[in-house]
């Protein structure tokens, strides 16, 4: 019975379908999260309804070539009970046999199709080729599967199973896809990094890949284990498609099982599951970011054959880990992070994406908001991680990115501004390369494109708020104040204790001669970031240009006894002075700015905080110095 029954694809019974192929269980079309295991002993209890499965039988099925205790099975029967709904006193499905084993009693039909009321143009998705060698007999194929996996499985489950349109004509009007957060069914939340990382990836093949919109998986991190319906987070993030799935990872293998689904319908596209090593990851990414392009009819998009790529399995670990403290953006954490990439340098010399996220670190440890470094120092050891990651990888835009970034700041106008070009085109959906792009845009007074491309950034990462924050600093900067403020006010509506914006709101409040909310806002933001010497600087300006001299002086003390024991950025200093009227002292600091190559005179040009002091003749030669002028 069991060979026959193996020739079958779907299993129905009662509101159930278990597909046998795709390795899932499905309740009216949704599916039901069981670990691979689970889903084994329910596989061999079904392929044997009606009759006694001994607990050995079932032992050796599901854990074959391992011991496990009897409660192992017994673990997995109350799992499978609780999830198809069965209590004590009914036993609607698995009956216990005392002494014996169990028994699948209820009515089971089978199939290699789906049914009729859903054969309209459907086309059943092929079965992934196994990753043991294939077997003479079925059952023992299953077996031999379910064996190559023991111990080592991450299960990316977050699939359906049946297309809706016949292969190889794609999907018409799919112009923007999302890669909802992969779930982590591993049991242990430690393992969370990870599966944030296999989201990372394959969001970064499929934008590379597709010539559609990829929202950027920060926007879509969003909905991690919400109970919002698909089509409303498609709404909210403009989207035609869907991608999800979930994780669950034992040693270094992998079980990946992913669904493309229709946002406005709900519908399920296309549906696999990918048993694979670690290694391997890489290689599955480009196969998904395939087979989604087969079915959204962009098939000569995805750079045709493309050799295999093996990953340390330690390197792309500790890379997951880095990328989950530099998303922080905190001097601290981007510390952390700076240790885990050197550890995935450490075990695998050649991983480019591991020095491209380093060479992201050392940028934002010279930004104005984290200033923990020299910024001439760590734009050096930017450069030079980005550099060893293009030898590595010539086509890696985020490593493209990073470089034109620190060239931008080194005020190397031109080879910033190909730089940007170069990794957009290579990645039309990387949302930092437009973001970053619009900074190189703005410093040099062309505000219509950098506008242009903050708003391709935003559409790329809607729910960023760093890049709505700096929609408005570039109104701003463009002196377009209250159009700024208003963008400040809407991403506070929403993120009412992000610093970022609200140190931006006091900065336009304070362009604007609205000084008492300026110091309102400058306070709190002070209060909620452990007193940032940047916001310090601000408020130091905003005191001295509301004539409360004596409480500029207290921050411009504050700031020079900071200066003798850490980094802080000259341009602290040197908006303390501007607010209190002393040009030549606010040329000094600016001075040590040029010296340092502080990230803020890049902004010489445009930025309002400067009108003051315009008029001076020290100040046209440092716009000729930084090649503004």
């Amino acid at each position: 019975m069991a060979n026959t029954l193996e020739t079958n694809r779907f299993f129905e019974f009662g509101p159930y379908r278990l597909d046998r192929h795709a390795l899932v269980l499905l309740r009216d079309g949704a599916i039901v999260p069981l670990t691979p295991k689970v889903f084994d002993t329910l596989m061999v209890l079904v392929e044997h309804r009606g009759s006694v499965v001994s607990k050995d039988e079932l032992l050796h099925s599901v854990w074959p070539d391992s011991f496990v205790e009897e409660s192992n099975l017994s673990q997995n029967i109350s799992v499978l009970r609780k999830a198809l709904g069965q209590s004590g006193d009914q036993l609607t499905y698995i009956e216990t046999a005392p002494k014996r084993g169990y028994r699948f009693v209820a009515e089971v039909k089978v199939s290699l199709v789906l049914p009729n009321s859903l054969k309209t143009d459907v086309a059943i998705a092929p079965a992934e080729p196994p990753l043991a060698a294939v077997q003479t007999q079925p059952t023992s194929h299953f077996r031999r599967r379910a064996a190559a996996v023991v111990g080592t499985t991450v299960f990316l489950c977050a699939m359906g199973f049946w297309y809706y349109h016949h292969r190889g004509t794609g999907v018409a009007g799919v112009n923007s896809i999302a890669v909802l957060p992969l779930k982590n069914l591993s049991g242990s939340p430690q393992q969370d990094y990870f599966a944030d990382g296999i989201t990372e990836l394959l969001t970064a093949e499929l934008s590379k890949a597709l010539p559609v919109r990829v929202i950027s998986r920060t926007s879509a991190a969003r909905y991690r284990d919400t109970d919002k319906p698909l089509p409303v987070i498609a709404r909210e993030l403009n989207v035609d498609a869907v991608l999800e799935g979930s994780v669950i990872r034992s040693g270094n293998r992998l079980r990946v099982t992913a669904q493309l689904i229709q946002a406005r319908s709900d519908r399920h596209l296309w549906a696999e599951t990918y048993d694979r090593d670690l290694v391997d990851v890489m290689t599955l990414q480009i196969e998904i970011a395939r087979a989604v392009a087969h079915e959204i009819g962009a098939e000569g998009m995805t750079g045709g054959q493309r050799r295999r790529v093996v990953v340390n399995p330690d390197a792309f670990e500790a890379y997951f880990r880095a990328q989950y403290y530099l998303d922080q953006r905190t001097g601290p954490e981007i510390s952390k992070a700076i240790s885990w990439y050197e550890k995935a340098i450490e075990s695998d010399p050649a991983y480019a994406p591991a020095y491209s996220g380093l060479a992201d670190c050392y940028n934002q440890l010279g930004t104005v908001m984290i200033g923990d470094r020299l910024p001439a120092e760590t734009r050096k050891l930017a450069i030079a991680a980005a550099s060893r990651a293009l030898e590595i990888d010539p086509e890696l835009a985020q490593a493209h990115a990073a470089v034109a970034y620190s060239n931008l700041y080194n005020w190397n106008w031109d080879r910033a501004e190909k730089g940007f070009e170069r990794a957009v085109a290579l990645n039309p959906n990387y949302a930092p390369g437009h973001l970053w792009f619009s900074h190189y845009l703005a410093a040099r007074g062309q505000f219509d494109r950098a506008l242009q491309e903050v708003r391709l950034a935003s559409d790329l990462d809607p729910l960023s708020p760093i890049i709505q924050t700096q929609i408005g600093w570039i109104l701003v900067y463009a002196h377009r104040i209250p159009e700024g403020v208003a963008q400040y006010r809407k991403v506070l509506e929403q993120n009412s204790e992000y610093q970022w914006a609200q140190w931006q709101l006091g900065i336009g409040l304070m362009f604007l001669h609205d000084d008492d909310a300026a110091i309102q806002i400058f306070q709190k933001a002070i209060r909620d970031g452990d007193r940032n010497p940047s916001i310090l600087g601000t408020l130091g300006m905003a005191y001295g240009l509301a004539g409360r001299r004596n409480e500029a002086q207290d921050i411009l003390n504050e700031l020079l006894a900071l200066s003798r024991t850490r980094y802080i950025s000259p341009h602290s200093i040197l908006h303390v002075y501007i607010g209190l009227g002393d040009r030549d002292k606010a040329f000094e600091w600016m001075d040590k700015s040029y010296q340092e190559r502080t990230n803020g005179m890049a902004w010489l040009a445009v930025w309002p905080g400067f009108d003051s002091i315009r008029d001076d003749p020290r100040f046209d030669m440092y716009l000729r110095k930084i090649g503004l002028k």
